[in-house]
């Protein structure tokens, strides 16, 4: 059916500003009506917004009034009709138990059973030992989770996974307690499983390996019949700043439940850290010519270093981390949540330590990750389905952008209390999960219309859809044979995604695209 309103298909918070993005030839009429037939609220969509991403001129309407908890949808005067919705207290407990029951399903290692995984349970997978590249030496390197929709496990992005997963328990710890209700281990337990895995390819003099995985990737079967042979790649800056900067950052969730553990993580962030000094591998980390797997290649590694320094000094206040993160932030603040630009995460770090820091310092970081969040809003303001990407930025994994845009704008909220900031977070979220150009939740299982077939190896073996995984959402280019054959050059993009398993550039999972999402809900649900 051809969609004319977008809503947030798995609803809203009373509290929460609601919006619905209409496709009229003018300002609309409509209303809110309960499922029980009751109109219960009468507005017009005004806000006239030319989106140039999706290639059309829309009307906004806002229905913020509307906080009596039910089941809703709007019916405008045109004729057209949302997705149902719901409006309640505690309405993303279930959003957020299903993206985070994703890592458990992820799990390499170990078999997964069917009373916790269901139809996706499956055996122990690449538990043999991996061959260091170049080399004969083998090494034990089990554990962790796929990081997509391959069966590799690199540790560039399970750092920001891991690191964005310990905020969410941190900013919103009765949602993690949701989790723990329904599985039989806590948030922090399922992050350990990561974290047991990525201490395993740091070396003994401290560098670490930058992933694990077979030499190409293999065909849509299950993880166990994934047979070839794993091979660790070599050392990378990224990675062992990215490890220094995770392992640092965990060991205050740990301390109190496991000291024995937390002081395991101490000790590798250190080594890791100290072993940064003598790392010099100038444009970063390239595939080794026979390997065909995700590369996460960066060619500046000054923002990893500056989260590693910040992490380690909140951790331990040793000046010297102190000095290193000043040193690099006075000549550059850096930012960004993602996998490749990770200088936020020092920035927060720094901020929130409670050892001594340059106050002149800290004013220049905060005004500039306000000034970062300032131009997400002006494109939001510019969008009429209230995202913050620009039209340049819809780029493989495009989601994930929005959800980091959502976090930098609740930096912003954090620092000024101004609600303007909450709300554009929030409409980062509503897009995510049905407010968007196509109409469907991106979050697999979820909403009214979600995605169905994204390119994920179990998913498509079994011909059903993992629950809980965000979609990497549409790509601007088009990089793969699915995307070519059905998107012309000149589609929109924010309307380029093709919800078939082919299209890896549109529709693939991954696990740090999900602690994006994961943070971002965390976030803006906890005030």
């Amino acid at each position: 059916m051809y969609k004319q309103i977008f809503v947030n298909q798995c609803g809203y918070l009373p509290r929460m500003a609601k919006k619905a993005t209409f496709r009229s030839d003018g300002p609309t009429g409509f209303s809110v009506v309960s499922t029980d037939g009751r109109r219960v609220y009468r507005a017009t969509a005004t806000e006239r917004v030319k989106t140039v991403s999706a290639g059309e001129t829309v009307y906004v309407g806002d229905f913020s009034a509307v906080t009596e908890p039910g089941r809703y949808y709007l019916l405008a005067d045109n004729g057209g009709e949302s997705d149902t919705f719901e409006i309640a207290e505690g309405i993303y407990g279930e959003v957020f138990e299903k993206a985070f029951s994703f890592f458990y399903l992820q799990r390499c290692g170990c078999a997964l059973s069917p009373s916790r995984a269901g139809a996706f349970a499956h055996k122990a997978c690449h538990t043999g030992l991996a061959v260091v590249y170049g080399t004969a030496e083998k090494r034990e390197v089990s554990g962790g989770w796929h990081d997509a929709g391959d069966y590799g496990r690199y540790i560039v992005p399970a750092a920001m996974t891991v690191a964005q997963l310990l905020y969410a328990c941190e900013d919103n710890p009765a949602l993690a307690s949701l989790y723990r209700a329904a599985h039989p281990q806590s948030c922090l337990e399922e992050i350990r499983y990561e974290l047991e895995w990525m201490l395993k390819l740091q070396r003994r003099d401290g560098q670490v390996y930058h992933k694990v995985t077979c030499r190409s990737f293999c065909n849509f079967v299950l993880p166990e019949e994934e047979q070839d042979e794993l091979v660790l790649s070599p050392v990378s800056v990224t990675a062992t700043a990215d490890f220094a900067a995770a392992a640092a950052m965990a060991v205050r969730f740990y301390r109190d439940g496991n000291p024995a553990f937390a002081d395991r993580l101490a000790d590798a962030a250190k080594k890791a850290y100290a072993a940064l000094s003598s790392m010099d591998l100038p444009g970063g980390f390239h595939n080794p010519a026979d390997i065909r797997t995700g590369e996460y290649g960066d060619d500046c590694d000054a923002d990893e270093r500056y989260w590693a320094a910040a992490e380690l000094y909140k951790a331990f206040g040793d000046p010297q981390y102190r000095a290193d993160f000043e040193r690099l932030a006075n000549q550059k603040i850096y930012h960004g949540y993602g996998w490749a630009d990770v200088g936020s995460f020092g920035n927060r770090a720094y901020l929130t330590a409670d050892f001594p820091t340059d106050p002149a310092l800290a004013d220049r970081i905060r005004a500039s990750m306000i000034e970062t969040a300032q131009k997400r809003m002006e494109a939001s303001a510019a969008d009429g389905y209230g995202t913050a990407l620009f039209p340049d930025e819809y780029v493989w994994g495009s989601n994930m952008t929005v959800a980091n845009n959502g976090l930098h704008l609740f930096d912003a909220y954090r620092f000024t209390g101004d609600t303007a900031y909450l709300d554009c977070a929030a409409h980062q979220l509503h897009y995510l999960l049905g407010r968007n150009p196509m109409g469907l939740c991106y979050l697999t299982g979820c909403g009214t219309d979600s995605i169905k077939h994204p390119h994920h190896r179990p998913s498509v073996f079994l011909g059903k859809a993992m629950p809980g995984m965000l979609s990497g959402g549409p790509c601007g280019r088009r990089l793969d044979p699915a995307a070519k054959g059905l998107l012309p050059e000149d589609f929109p993009p924010a309307k380029a995604i093709v919800d078939m398993s082919g299209s890896y550039s549109t529709n693939e999972v991954a696990i740090y695209w999900n602690s994006a999402f994961l943070l971002l809900l965390a976030s803006v649900t906890a005030v």
